[in-house]
């Protein structure tokens, strides 16, 4: 019974081992055959390649350029054909805790190149102005890539390309300008570094739509002096303004005392007139009231045999006497020997 139970248990494992052999073989053919049928299938599956609106790509075929893939769905043959890659960065400017400017560059490696206008940014350069003054400009380009081909041919970075030529054509503008007037001429710098490096950068497949200068900022010590001759400009134009207002002041109250002189003259002067023409019409009235008073006295006397110019003589004679004696401390009066006189005055009584 030992030998028979020996017996049955080698044969048990004679079969368990043939069927782990079994299993095993399997698995290899599996393994086998599997992997190279998957990478098949991906290979296959990375043959399609999607391309966006908006971007464009570059496929070589054995290490030379074949096509350019426009936006939609395209089969690229397997093992043969490839996609273009193109290197790419950018640039960041921001503040940092400090409270001062940053630059943070990203650089990448991309097979879709983008074809829609965007901004590319570069930090800011310090240059020198013709009259030796050191200021930080901040550029800023506004672009489209318009030529595939040429973005992955032509350079090697063109990002890099664009900011160096940048750089140098600013250095060369800003150069030939002083500091005041390179303040005052954004426009200009910006329309010369436009016509200087925009048939450059096309020859790229870089089509660059608009320049700007964000801004242009001098050292420290230099804003020091700018502020002091703005103060001093600022307190010279006051005080142009303080003697111009005095200069038209004095002009003014000048101009106020003529007119004022003229105006008082014209009234005087009218009233003048008019003075002398009521003293004239008084007199006349006064003469003719006197000859009127002259010719009833003279009707009146002249039955007396007295002579009207005679008599009034006689009365204003009387009259002065008369007052000479009222306006006289002293009165001593000597009246002349006149016989008509005398003779008209007793006719009076």
């Amino acid at each position: 019974s030992c030998t028979r139970g020996a017996l049955e248990f080698s044969a048990m494992a004679s079969a368990d081992g043939q069927q782990v052999l079994g299993m095993a073989i399997g698995i290899s053919i599996a393994i086998v055959l599997g992997i190279p049928i998957i990478m098949c299938l991906v290979t296959l599956f990375r043959c399609f390649v999607v391309v966006h609106k908006g971007y464009a790509a570059i496929v070589e075929r054995f290490g030379k350029f074949h096509c350019k893939l426009d936006p939609g769905l395209h089969l690229l043959m397997p093992f043969a054909d490839r996609l273009r890659p193109v290197r790419w960065r950018w640039v960041e400017t921001y503040i940092n805790e400090r409270n001062q400017q940053a630059v943070h560059t990203m650089q990448v490696t991309q097979t879709h190149i983008d074809m829609r206008e965007t901004i590319l940014d570069f930090p800011s350069q310090a240059i020198i102005t013709r009259d030796n003054v050191e200021i930080f400009v901040h550029p800023m380009l506004l672009y489209k890539l318009v030529d595939p081909v040429k973005v992955a041919y032509e350079t090697y970075d063109l990002a890099q390309c664009v900011e160096k030529l940048v750089q140098t054509t600013l250095r060369s503008i800003i150069g030939d300008m002083g500091l005041d007037d390179t303040l005052a001429s954004r426009e200009e710098i910006n329309r010369t570094l436009m016509q200087k490096i925009s048939h450059i950068c096309l020859n790229w497949g870089f089509q660059i739509t608009r320049v700007d200068i964000l801004e242009i900022v001098p050292t420290p010590t230099i804003q020091g002096a700018m502020h002091k001759q703005l103060a001093a400009e600022r307190i010279r134009r006051a005080a142009i303004v303080s003697a111009e207002g005095f200069r038209q002041q004095a002009k003014t109250e000048a101009e106020g005392s003529m007119q004022s002189a003229i105006t008082m003259a014209k009234g005087e002067q009218q009233v003048n007139i008019l003075r002398a023409r009521g003293r004239g019409e008084s007199k006349v009235k006064i003469a003719k009231a006197e000859a009127e008073a002259i010719r009833i006295t003279d009707e009146a006397v002249c039955a007396f045999g007295v002579d009207a110019a005679q008599y009034n003589i006689a009365l204003r004679y009387v009259e002065t006497f008369q007052n000479i004696a009222i306006r006289s401390r002293v009165r001593k009066i000597l009246f002349p020997f006149e016989m008509e006189l005398y003779g008209a005055l007793n006719c009076i009584r």
